[in-house]
């Protein structure tokens, strides 16, 4: 994997902040490579993988989760105690 340091260093300036931060780019161009590092980020900075909540649409197990209500029972079950947590989507 290729260390995006541009953009990883970019949205480390957000981490913890309340906005909701999107990647965009064109096809193939590294998005879901930049979300594979920011979760080694999240780690690396002592955020528990059980706080990091990655879904990917593209992938079949998660088809189901495209009714709102549907994606928001998965994620609340995910979510565990108070602790913040990180919501990362891909392909969206």
């Amino acid at each position: 994997m290729i260390k995006r340091n541009l953009y990883i260093d970019k949205l480390k300036k957000f981490i913890g902040k309340p906005q909701i931060k999107i990647i965009t780019g064109i096809r193939r161009s590294g998005k879901s490579t930049v979300l594979r590092l920011l979760m080694n980020e999240l780690t690396q900075i002592g955020v528990k993988e059980h706080q990091i909540i990655y879904l990917n649409f593209e992938s079949f197990a998660n088809a189901h989760l495209t009714q709102a209500q549907t994606l928001y029972e998965e994620i609340k079950g995910k979510i565990i105690g108070a602790e913040k947590h990180y919501l990362l989507f891909d392909e969206c």
